[in-house]
């Protein structure tokens, strides 16, 4: 115990060296510490706390957030970008893809991979490391064998185990061990470890490169149960001298770098992308605060401005969110993943925003009730579920507050944010990359194009019985089709750009393309309706008609809800008065001498 601990190696090659290391490894249990019961006495709660429990309703606030928490949970965490995971290679999967990179032009990249188990893998004499680039990738994921796949590989290395008599405490968590579990015998991990050259220097171009390991012995024998389940590190850099290479080799001058080539660029693409959304939020904020600091008691501020300047912030937080990422991925391999992870979720909650103000101002919101009389839904009665959401949809805060109730409107908005917050989480788990949920190579991304999809036609059928059914005036009809033409577009841009990218970008740009396409998107989609929500009265029929502008003689400020107690002289959306009627939704939230407009 007192001397200093040394690693030892045993030659696996040998069979004597095979059959000792067999012997000594016998059939031994793991103890398992179980963790001692909790007192009683501090579970039984006080009559107090019992009370007030019964008392307090529970938020919807704490619903939605315990429904988020719920919900991410049951998702496995995303890994690090320096990929490292576990595989099993089986004979119905004698192949495993265990990350790609992208090269710079005629660069001599290298990798360093780690794989351990700690069970002896019986046989590797056919296992081995295969590189790939871009150009075969495709057909090597069509190829049926692992012999066809394999005729397609740059580079192969053999796979070599060696048994590690002290690994250390960090492998053997990653096993499910424990050092100090059995005293009588030293725990064991069977590793490989391998560092070599990744040959670019033959092209001209960014290049993609995928590594794989595969045992192709499996798909003739069988032998499932000889293969143990593998945990595996690989990290990978890029050369970024731009030298002249003409073998595979390190150069004399090589520069490494953890960035891959498709990265290059994108610091300088988010900062643009966080610089306008910050312009355009900084804008709202200051027509936020001018018009709640104004003393006059006929100012308000419309709460869609207020979801334009979250959305806005929330996109701008997302790309510096990204930018620190990139910086930290440039110095370590590693990168931040919190970082990584909050910049996807930002994304995603920008998107939301976005979305359920389209469907929201699609199905009627801010427009005037003279314009909404009459047939709803397209001439549906009113006791459909369409006839109801579309009716929700023209309250959405009201909507929202009546959840409790099962309103379908409120019910749908809830679900649009927490389903763009489920697919970014669910798109981490898949990402080999930078964050990119939009991407459509991975199934969050084409379950999110399914989402938006849905919801852009959505979005058609209340616009179009807004337009048609009613009173809607002449002069609105012309704004109402070009406001559904726009905001189909937004809906259809994710699919649209994916695809483009995904058919006329080469591979080593995608993620550039994909990430500036979407940005634009976004950014054009907050400005119109940071517009919509902003101009002037003389800007088009619709903010003649609409109560967003201040002042169109529209607005009915008798319902509102108060923030002192007993305010206001409406009630909660979804409670009934004397003759079972609901009671109407509030169309003002006071807070103190400032007012905030819901209708």
């Amino acid at each position: 115990r007192g001397g200093r601990s040394q690693t030892a190696f045993w030659d696996r090659s040998s069979s004597g060296n095979r059959e000792r290391s067999r012997n000594e490894r016998g059939a031994t249990g793991t103890m398992v510490r179980l963790p001692s019961p909790p007192n009683p006495a501090n579970l039984r709660p006080s009559a107090s706390s019992v009370r007030s429990n019964r008392a307090r309703p529970i938020p919807i606030l704490r619903v939605l957030l315990a429904s988020c928490a719920a919900l991410l949970l049951l998702l496995r965490p995303a890994e690090a970008r320096t990929s490292s995971g576990s595989t099993q290679l089986t004979g119905s999967s004698t192949e495993h893809l265990l990350t790609k990179f992208a090269l710079s032009p005629r660069a001599v990249g290298k990798i360093a991979f780690t794989i351990h188990s700690p069970k002896m893998y019986v046989d590797e004499s056919s296992v081995r490391l295969r590189m790939y680039t871009d150009d075969v990738w495709r057909d090597v994921r069509r190829a049926s064998t692992c012999h066809e796949k394999v005729r397609y590989a740059t580079k192969s290395v053999p796979v070599v185990f060696q048994i590690n008599l002290n690994p250390g405490s960090e492998k053997l968590k990653m096993h499910g061990l424990d050092q100090n579990s059995n005293r009588r015998k030293r725990a064991e991990v069977w590793e490989a470890n391998i560092e070599t050259t990744i040959p670019g220097f033959g092209s001209e171009r960014p290049q993609y490169w995928y590594f794989a390991i595969d045992d192709c012995r499996l798909e003739m024998s069988y032998h499932d149960n000889e293969v143990p389940e593998l945990k595996y590190t690989v990290q990978v850099w890029d050369d970024t001298s731009g030298s002249e290479a003409s073998r595979d080799r390190v150069k004399p001058d090589a520069v490494y770098s953890h960035l891959p080539a498709d990265e290059e660029g994108m610091s300088s693409l988010h900062l643009l992308a966080a610089s306008a959304s910050a312009l355009l939020g900084a804008i709202l904020g200051y027509k936020i605060v001018s018009t709640l600091a104004s003393r006059s008691s006929h100012h308000s501020v419309h709460v869609g401005v207020l979801v334009i300047f979250a959305a806005c912030a929330c996109d701008a937080l997302a790309s510096l969110f990204e930018v620190g990422h990139l910086s930290a991925y440039k110095r370590d391999g590693v990168g931040s993943f919190m970082l990584d992870a909050m910049s996807a979720h930002f994304e995603a909650l920008s998107d939301s925003f976005v979305a359920v103000v389209l469907l929201a101002v699609g199905c009627g919101w801010t427009l005037p009730s003279d314009v909404l009389t009459g047939e709803s839904a397209s001439g549906m009665g009113t006791s459909t579920v369409l006839s109801r959401l579309v009716e929700g949809m023209r309250s959405p805060a009201g909507a929202i507050l009546s959840c409790g109730s099962g309103s379908p409107a409120g019910l749908l908005t809830l679900a649009v944010v927490l389903s763009h917050a489920a697919l970014a989480q669910w798109g981490r788990t898949y990402d080999t990359a930078f964050d990119c949920y939009h991407s459509l190579e991975n199934p969050p991304g084409r379950a999110l194009m399914y989402f938006r999809a849905s919801l852009g036609l959505a979005f058609l059928a209340g616009t179009a019985s807004v337009r048609n059914g009613g009173r809607c005036p002449p002069a609105l009809k012309p704004f109402l089709t070009k406001f559904a033409m726009v905001g189909a577009a937004w809906f259809a841009s994710l699919p649209f750009v994916s695809m483009a990218v995904m058919g006329w970008v080469p591979f080593h740009r995608r993620h550039q393309y994909l990430t500036a396409g979407s940005g634009l998107v976004q950014a054009c989609s907050l400005a119109s309706l940071a517009w919509m929500f902003t101009a002037d009265a003389d800007a088009s029929a619709y903010h003649r008609l609409s109560k967003v502008v201040e002042g169109s003689g529209r607005g009915d400020l008798t319902d509102a809800v108060s923030s002192k107690a007993g305010g206001g002289g409406g009630g909660l959306p979804g409670a009934t008065k004397g003759g079972g009627a609901r009671a109407p939704p509030p169309k003002v939230f006071k807070f103190g001498k400032a007012k905030i407009r819901l209708d």
